[in-house]
């Protein structure tokens, strides 16, 4: 009997020979504010003549900060519960005003919720001329915020091994620039995938973290993303960007809170990220 060809099946998720990278404009639009969106039905919502002391009790007993406010039945605004210390009357005296700075359509990509949200506590969420929903950033803690990052920072990992295999002839001199423990590891992972009939090279072997090491010491790489030195490299680009693969892979790890300064760092991350994609 003629002898049975061995499998080749390339799994390694950074295997990138022949691969067509996603646009990535394109990762920036497909996650829209309505996938992050807490709908209205779920939302504690009160009238105008609902008396502010119960609203505010409410509230701290859900450990919410804020509530809309209707009339007839119809969203005209918003309370907090900051607001609602010590009043004793309706609601319609504390009521804040819907206004345009306060609302936002279901289809705005994440990418430009992240700046709108920096301004604002929540928005309101609106399909047309109706208010569906919700989204304040700790709904950037939600999957489809975490899976936003997660593609843009996949799409750079894909990147930088396809520029490495591109530059280095041979995958060994890549290899001696990781330290010795990183050098043993992705031999380890090599001899596996040779026991279990997976074709792989020694760049598909390498994480991450080991992809931004290699090129953080290759220059001519290196300089494909921008005048970076080694040192900027590290601090600027590798750092942050291996912190955030960590925070959205790991989800008892905080992706986004109230603070300013946290969604100004997403907002920076994410520009970076598309900038780094884009050269």
């Amino acid at each position: 009997m003629p002898r049975r060809p061995r499998r080749q099946r390339g799994r390694r998720r950074n295997h990138t020979v022949g691969m067509i990278l996603p646009y990535s404009d394109d990762i920036a639009t497909a996650i829209r504010t309505r996938h992050l969106q807490t709908p209205i039905a779920r939302v504690l919502c009160y009238g105008v003549d609902t008396p502010a002391s119960d609203v505010a009790g409410a509230l701290a007993d859900a450990g919410f900060d804020y509530a809309p406010v209707t009339r007839d039945g119809e969203i005209c605004g918003y309370v907090r519960r900051v607001d609602l210390v010590d009043c004793s009357g309706p609601l319609a005296a504390q009521a804040r005003p819907l206004t345009a700075s306060r609302v936002i359509a279901g289809d705005t990509p994440l990418a430009a919720l992240l700046p709108a949200l920096r301004n604002a506590e929540f928005l309101f969420v609106v399909d047309g001329h109706d208010i569906v929903g919700i989204v304040s950033p700790a709904d950037l803690n939600k999957q489809p915020a975490r899976t936003y990052f997660y593609l843009l920072v996949s799409t750079l990992e894909l990147t930088l091994a396809e520029r490495t295999r591109g530059f280095f002839d041979d995958q060994d001199k890549a290899l001696e620039l990781l330290r010795e423990s990183r050098r043993e590891r992705i031999r380890e992972r090599l001899a596996a995938e040779a026991r279990d009939d997976v074709v792989a090279d020694v760049v598909a072997a390498m994480d991450f973290t080991d992809l931004m090491n290699v090129v953080k010491k290759t220059e001519p790489i290196r300089s494909g993303f921008g005048s970076y030195s080694a040192g900027q490299w590290e601090k600027e680009v590798s750092a942050p960007l291996i912190n955030l693969r960590h925070d959205v892979m790991h989800t008892v790890r905080t992706l986004a809170t109230d603070a300013p300064s946290s969604l100004q760092r997403l907002i920076g991350l994410d520009d970076q990220l598309r900038k780094l994609l884009s050269t």
